[in-house]
């Protein structure tokens, strides 16, 4: 999701190059990075971070003479190094940006990698490597502290080493586990690159944690918190180096219940009861899922529970309120379902959504089936646009899938349509937890209808295109484009409903002409847009020049659809309703269709083309293998993404056939010294060793 608020101020110096904390060695044989794991205590403003990074030597011989590099953010206070081998501890020396730099051209003088580049520039704390026995491990422990840096409540922190020429093989295992603490009410906890896991220990109080095995570093690590006082909080991050700005806005409520007040809401529950639910013993399950649900509805709620197979049947006549009288009738009802009969969606839809009245207050429909409709309408477009007509009262639409033979067009349909989300269930998975999970995300709304407009400012492109409802507990990120002379703040607009009420609020809101430190904003945005693009063509079938936009931005930002699967022939491309389901879900976190919550955006050139015919399970781990071999011919580096070809890896920007006047520049070279030390910004780009790429107006080819 995607918006603006305030300009982000990064960690460390403000509209600086990106910060990058990496640690590596440079030795006459190849040492490999195969562990990394970091811990980050922030109390305010002041971060401890401890960083343990494990060495492997793969060789059949011992490593001599080499030298740990452990990089830091300029202006850290360091704790403490240290280098063990086994038991032995080695003395670190702490080299300045500027003595840091003369190591790094001296390293690239003598032939050193390039990819030494990635880290060019920045503080060092360095300690010479003793005897490396074969097969041996070295670890290194650096703990330093610094001063974090906010702009209107927004913080940041960037961790996990992106060395691309590292990112062809992955580190065995990563962790990063930090705890934050703030006197003010901590809104918005965010990843935009990362999975991260969010526990809230109070208002105040956050743990974020990231785990993985097997890890091929794509990207830093960014977390982002916003803190405020208040019932809501907004807060933005921008990106632009050219005519057109990426920005993304966060918004979220008051973690405090006393301090926030939760709307009531309309809820309805359809579930499907037809005989396949008999099946890995779902229905049991889903009664349970049904009864948390609903032992936890407020008293001011209205409810209602639809059970359908051959046809659908509610507890109860309309919405009631959740009393307790209801609540334990709604109890029984669900006791007592049992799978038979065949599958009536139409009905099931018609009877829910004709409950929904109107009123100016959340209202949610929660579908799950497990089957396809063999009862009433099947054709999945008349059945959604039967829905469209029916749901008068605008109802979102939440729904579920379980098993490998639902009707994801259907299912897609609903939810995208309807300003809700899709999540699929595999077999053997466990439906109670998923949807009780889902149910504690959406069960405190505090803001519903909102609307967000934008003053005297070009802004276009904004995703999700409907602005889901924001509930207690989680945040709205909305990514969208901007143009036009931005030098002074804008006034951005949003309104929305509480108990029935308009409420408006104000804010000023900066769009850079020029911000740098965010490079990652536009490939987010463009899974965002490219996504959306998917879904259009799969509701109102192929056209040329959506596709050709599809294409136009895969390229651009390095991401794989049905419609680029050249990056990795000679896979067939992908194709049916489950893989394209499976096209979103990888191009866009949870809640990406206008639902709750927003996890992390999960990097776009994770997607692969899949054969199609296989099942859900089956190309969701065939997306995953097939994802490596895509990174084998591309690469991504801030804003930027490259393809291999003949050897040398070849901007998407550069244009053969337009671009002629290249300076091409060999290897290092005194010219590519000097172009090292006169243009540090491009340094992170060389590192991919014989490279072109398109630089401030200027192409330059890297030779061998």
């Amino acid at each position: 999701m995607r918006y603006a608020a305030y300009l982000l101020a990064c960690i460390g110096i403000l509209g600086a190059e990106k910060i990058v904390d990496a640690c590596f060695i440079h030795s006459p044989l190849p040492v490999e990075l195969i562990e990394d794991h970091i811990t980050i205590k922030v109390k305010d403003r002041i971060a401890i971070k401890t960083y343990t990074c494990t060495f492997f030597n793969p060789n059949r011989q011992a490593v001599n003479g080499g030298t740990c590099y452990m990089e830091v953010e300029p202006g850290a206070q360091v704790d403490n190094m240290k280098l063990r081998i086994g038991d032995h501890e080695v003395q670190a020396d702490i080299l300045d940006v500027e003595k840091a730099k003369k190591v790094f051209q001296e390293i690239i003088a003598k032939g050193g990698s390039p990819a030494l580049l990635e880290f060019y520039g920045k503080g060092l704390i360095r300690a010479q490597v003793p005897k490396i026995p074969p097969m041996g491990k070295v670890t290194a422990v650096l703990q330093y502290t610094t001063i974090l840096k906010s702009e209107n409540g927004l913080f940041q922190l960037r961790v996990l080493n992106t060395n691309p020429k590292a990112m062809m093989k992955p580190l065995k295992r990563v962790t990063v586990h930090a705890t934050i603490e703030s006197n003010q009410p901590i809104k918005a906890v965010y990843s935009p690159t990362h999975p991260i896991d969010v526990v809230r220990e109070g208002e105040n109080s956050v743990v974020v944690s990231f785990e993985q095995n097997n890890y091929l570093p794509k990207s830093q690590m960014a977390i982002y918190w916003h803190v405020a006082d208040g019932d809501v909080g907004v807060s933005s991050m921008a990106y632009r180096d050219g005519a057109d700005g990426t920005f993304m806005l966060m918004m979220a409520p008051t973690v405090d219940a006393a301090g926030t007040r939760v709307l009531p809401k309309d809820l309805v529950l359809c579930v499907d009861t037809s005989g396949s639910m008999m099946d890995d013993q779902r229905l049991g399950q889903v009664k349970k899922a049904l009864n948390y649900i609903i032992g936890r509805l407020a008293p001011e709620d209205r409810f209602n529970v639809v059970s359908f197979s051959t046809e659908a049947r509610p507890f109860a006549v309309g919405l009631v309120l959740a009393t307790t009288e209801n609540r334990e009738k709604a109890t029984k009802f669900v006791d007592d379902l049992s799978p038979r009969g065949a599958t009536a969606i139409e009905e099931a839809l018609e009877r829910s959504l004709e409950m929904f009245d109107g009123q100016k207050r959340p209202r949610m429909l929660v579908f799950l089936t497990d089957g396809t409709p063999t009862i009433g309408e099947t054709n999945p477009e008349k059945l959604l646009a039967k829905a469209d007509r029916i749901n008068k009262g605008k109802a979102r639409i939440f729904a579920f899938g379980v098993g490998t033979n639902v009707n994801t067009k259907i299912l897609d349909g609903l939810a995208s349509n309807n300003g809700g989300t899709v999540d699929y269930i595999l077999p053997k998975e466990d439906v109670t937890a998923r949807v009780s999970n889902f149910y504690d995300r959406i069960a405190s709304p505090v803001l519903s209808d909102i609307r967000i407009r934008f003053s005297d400012l070009d802004v276009r492109d904004v995703y999700p295109r409907r602005i889901p409802d924001l509930f207690k507990g989680q945040q709205i990120a909305l990514f969208g484009r901007y143009s036009g002379n931005s030098d002074a703040p804008r006034t951005v607009v949003v309104t929305g409903t509480v108990q029935g009420k308009e409420v408006r609020h104000e804010y000023r809101l900066d769009f850079p002409d020029h911000a740098v430190s965010n490079d990652f904003l536009p490939r987010v945005w463009a899974g965002r847009k490219v996504a959306f693009l998917i879904e259009q063509v799969e509701k109102n079938g192929k056209n040329q020049e959506v596709i050709d936009e599809i294409v136009t931005l895969a390229k651009r930002y390095g991401i794989v659809t049905p419609y680029t699967s050249y990056l990795v022939a000679p896979d067939a491309p992908l194709s049916g309703p489950v893989a394209s389901n499976l096209l979103r879900k990888r191009f866009a976190s949870k809640g990406t269709a206008g639902g709750v919550g927003d996890s992390a955006v999960e990097e776009s050139s994770d997607m692969a083309t899949l054969g199609a015919g296989r099942s859900a399970y089956e190309l969701d781990k065939a997306a995953e293998k097939k994802s490596r071999n895509a990174y084998r011919v591309m690469r991504t580096i801030g804003a930027k993404t490259f393809y291999f070809s003949k050897g040398v890896w070849q901007d998407a920007e550069y244009d053969k056939e337009k671009d002629k006047d290249i300076e091409k520049i060999k290897l290092a070279s005194d010219a590519y010294m000097k172009l090292v030390k006169e243009i540090p910004g491009i340094v992170r780009f060389l590192a991919l060793g014989k490279v072109i790429v398109s630089f401030e107006g200027t192409i330059y080819h890297i030779t061998g």
